[in-house]
């Protein structure tokens, strides 16, 4: 389920979105989480448990909500997992039409 959206402007250096999905357990406990980061030309997705031993690249994707969004579904459960969303403006708005989809679809 989607948790948060903010509209926030990036600083230098700052990517120009984040997509986190916490991964769950059915009693809510997070045990992992997803975590996008969108640059520019490239987006990294980023998988850490909660044993806290540093995060992993998992992928480094091309700059588009497409394959932003395929690393998301791959990892979202929607009966279990949260998601929250921040960034630029068109960012945050492009991802959540697409979300909203994914929702309607399932």
């Amino acid at each position: 389920m989607l948790k948060y959206a903010e509209y926030i402007r990036h600083g230098l250096g700052e990517p120009l979105g984040n997509v986190n999905v916490y991964k769950k357990v059915e009693d809510g406990k997070v045990i992992a989480i997803l975590k996008v980061v969108v640059y520019r030309n490239q987006s990294f997705a980023i998988y850490e448990t909660d044993r806290l031993e540093g995060g992993e690249v998992v992928e480094i994707l091309p700059n588009s909500i497409t394959s932003i969004m395929r690393v998301v579904e791959k990892y979202y459960d929607p009966k279990v997992d949260d998601i929250t969303v921040l960034g630029e403006k068109k960012f945050v708005d492009d991802f959540l039409e697409e979300f909203n989809k994914l929702q309607q679809s399932e």
